[in-house]
């Protein structure tokens, strides 16, 4: 028995999520193929019914609702939520369903009749919640080639960036400037911890920190990642896996007044713990809130603020998710933060992507190009 334990323990995530739904339904499941062409197709999403199970399938498109923007994607970045939703653990967002596929970049083919900031041919970034027909968000349409988008979800694409490369804005740039700006109201000069900083929202925070002129401090989990921070001129950086961040900057008098903060549990704690007067605590791990877990509000005692952030509310408030991302156009058109580590991905791809980023080794964040 203790040798079927390790092995299941050994497995990967989707070999976990494959085993986990075959034994849920007493029998291997039946094999699905893909019925796309995806050279000759430009409608399709991908269905997903059971985890980790990705089947590509045409979808017929229909004309834009009146506050539509019908888009054909070129390309589609992926975040961890995505593995999350294909492994069916996400923990869903009050009103907004959970649809693989939330960063967009592509070109506008149609427009709803009360759409007023776009026309067809424009290039566009989209931060995506799901096709929409008839007023109703479908649900189980994954990573559609061609799909309509609240009008308050598109964006213009910055000038000078490929399609690929804008679609790596939306979720991970819109997190950071949300973080940093908005609820840390981080400033020139200060110290920010950034944990689990190879991700794409970690790099996304380094851009914008430097770009705000604070000096970054950063957490990752492996020795590899922890090189690639090095290389970014990175010198405080800690293991991301374990409390010794913690001490190792207390020695070294590194006290941030900001942390943005992906770690759980005790760990969290941690930094909370590492803060000196008025530092701002920026969560964005959705583990902890998912389970509930108590904060103790003596742990806030030295005038500490903090703060949960889930950018799929911004979906409640248009104005402020337009004035975020026309800032971050804005900075990207000028030239004042970049890209971020990328790799690239064909359509016909995409659980190979999604089983990729699952397993964590990457650096940045992983694109689908159509």
């Amino acid at each position: 028995m203790s040798d079927l334990t390790s092995a299941i323990a050994n497995l990967s995530p989707e070999k976990k999520a494959e085993l986990i739904a075959r034994l849920k339904m007493g029998r291997s499941p039946a094999a699905r193929t893909t019925t796309v062409d995806f050279d000759a197709n430009h409608e399709y999403r991908f269905r997903s019914d059971a985890p980790f199970d990705l089947v590509a399938e045409p979808l017929t498109v229909a004309d834009p609702d009146p506050d539509c923007v019908q888009i054909q994607a070129r390309a589609a970045s992926l975040n961890f939520r995505d593995v999350m939703i294909a492994l069916r653990l996400y923990p869903a967002s009050p009103e907004v369903p959970s649809n693989m596929g939330s960063d967009y970049a592509g070109v506008v083919t149609k427009v709803g009749s009360r759409v007023t900031r776009f026309r067809p041919g424009d290039e566009v970034i989209a931060m995506n919640i799901g096709h929409v027909e008839q007023g109703r968000i479908r649900s189980n349409s994954h990573f559609a080639r061609c799909l309509n988008i609240y009008e308050m979800c598109v964006f213009r694409k910055p000038r000078g960036l490929g399609f690929v490369e804008a679609s790596l804005i939306p979720t991970v740039y819109l997190t950071a400037w949300l973080a940093l700006v908005h609820c840390a109201r981080l400033e020139r000069g200060e110290r920010v911890l950034i944990h689990t900083a190879t991700g794409g929202v970690g790099l996304a925070a380094i851009e914008l920190a430097r770009h705000l002129g604070a000096e970054v401090l950063a957490t990752a989990g492996t020795a590899d990642k922890r090189d690639y921070l090095k290389s970014l001129g990175i010198s405080d950086i800690g293991d991301s896996r374990s409390a010794t961040f913690a001490a190792q900057l207390r020695a070294a008098g590194r006290i941030p007044e900001v942390i943005l903060n992906t770690l759980a549990g005790d760990l969290m704690f941690e930094g909370l713990a590492l803060l000196g007067p008025f530092g701002r605590f920026v969560h964005i791990d959705k583990k902890d809130i998912a389970a509930d877990t108590p904060l103790p509000m003596g742990r806030l005692v030295q005038g500490l603020a903090f703060h949960f952030l889930d950018i799929s509310l911004l979906l409640r408030n248009p104005r402020q998710l337009d004035g975020a991302m026309t800032a971050l156009v804005d900075l990207f058109e000028r030239g004042c933060i970049r890209p971020i580590e990328h790799r690239c991905y064909r359509a016909a791809e995409v659980k190979r992507a999604i089983t990729d980023l699952s397993r964590g080794t990457h650096i940045g964040k992983l694109v689908i190009e159509y």
